[in-house]
C-alpha cells in the first residue's frame, strides 16, 4: 500500500513539474498571439521589453522570476507577475487533474486517455482565461483547436466504452449550450455575449456533458454577478461597463469538472 501511495504522489509531482513547463509555454503563446506581436512560436524566449534572448538559467518556471525579483537581467525592467502565476496555476491544476482521475492507484487506460485530453483542455482554458482577461477576446487559434480536440475526445471515449448515450449527452450539451449563448448574443446584438463566449460554452458542453455544463454555467454566472456587483460598489466599473465573461466560464468549467458530480448529488439530496 505504501509503494502504491508513493507512486501515486510521484505521478502527481511529475504532473506538477510538467504543468510548470507547459505554463511557461502558455505565457509565450499568450504574448505572441497578441495582435501586434504575432510571431512564430519557434525560437527562444525573449524579454518583452528589450527583446534580449533569455538564457535557459533565467527561464526556469517560477524560480527564475523569484531569483531575478521579477526583473529582466538585461534591461532591469519589470516582468509581469502573470508569468509565475500562470506557471504555478498550470502546475497545480495539472496535479489536481491527476488526482481527480487516478484516485489513489485506480490507473486504467480510460483514465490515462482522460488525463491526456484534459491536460490539453486545461492548457487551452488557462490561455483563454489570461488572454480574454487582458484583451477581451478569445483567440480563434486556441478555441477552434480545442473544439476539434474535444470532438476527438468524445469519440475516443465512445470507442473505448461503447457508450452511445455518452456521445449523445456531450454532443447535445455542446449544441444546446452554444445555442443558448448564440440566442443571448442575438437578442442583445452582441452586448451580452460575444462570439468567443459562444464557442467556449460549446466546448464546455462537449467536454463536461449536461450535468457538468449546468454546474459550470451556474458557477460562471454566479461569479460574474458577484464580481460585477463588487466592481460597481467599489467604483471600479460603471453601470453598463463590459466585463470579459470568458474567465468566469473557464473557472466554471473547472468547477464542473472537479465538483460537478458532488454538487449535483448534494442538490438532489437536498431538494428531492
Amino acid at each position: 500500500m505504501y509503494n502504491i501511495l508513493m507512486s501515486f504522489y510521484l505521478i502527481l509531482f511529475f504532473l506538477f513539474l510538467v504543468g510548470l513547463c507547459i505554463g511557461s509555454f502558455l505565457n509565450v503563446l499568450i504574448y505572441r498571439l497578441e495582435a501586434k506581436k504575432r510571431k512564430s512560436l519557434n525560437g527562444r524566449s525573449f524579454c518583452p521589453h528589450c527583446e534580449e534572448k533569455i538564457k535557459w538559467s533565467d527561464n526556469i518556471p517560477v524560480i527564475s522570476w523569484l531569483i531575478l525579483r521579477g526583473k529582466c537581467r538585461s534591461c532591469k525592467k519589470e516582468i509581469s507577475i502573470q508569468y509565475p502565476l500562470v506557471e504555478l496555476s498550470t502546475g497545480l491544476i495539472f496535479a489536481a487533474t491527476g488526482y481527480f482521475f487516478l484516485q489513489f492507484g485506480r490507473f486504467t487506460a480510460l483514465n490515462f486517455i482522460n488525463i491526456v485530453f484534459w491536460l490539453f483542455f486545461i492548457s487551452s482554458l488557462i490561455a483563454i482565461f489570461v488572454y480574454d482577461l487582458k484583451h477581451r477576446i478569445i483567440p480563434d487559434e486556441i478555441i477552434y483547436t480545442a473544439l476539434a480536440v474535444a470532438l476527438i475526445y468524445v469519440l475516443t471515449n465512445v470507442v473505448l466504452t461503447g457508450n452511445i448515450s455518452y456521445l449523445i449527452d456531450h454532443l447535445l450539451s455542446g449544441l444546446l449550450a452554444g445555442g443558448f449563448f448564440f440566442t443571448l448574443a442575438t437578442i442583445s446584438n452582441g452586448k451580452w455575449m460575444g462570439g468567443g463566449d459562444i464557442k467556449l460554452v460549446a466546448l464546455m458542453g462537449l467536454i463536461l456533458g449536461w450535468q457538468g455544463t449546468l454546474v459550470a454555467l451556474y458557477a460562471a454566472f454566479f461569479l460574474g454577478a458577484l464580481v460585477g456587483v463588487f466592481t460597481l460598489i467599489s467604483g471600479k466599473k460603471k453601470l453598463g461597463s463590459k466585463i470579459p465573461f470568458g474567465p468566469f466560464l473557464v473557472i466554471g468549467t473547472f468547477v464542473g469538472l472537479f465538483l460537478g458530480e458532488h454538487l449535483v448529488s448534494f442538490y438532489v439530496k437536498l431538494f428531492l
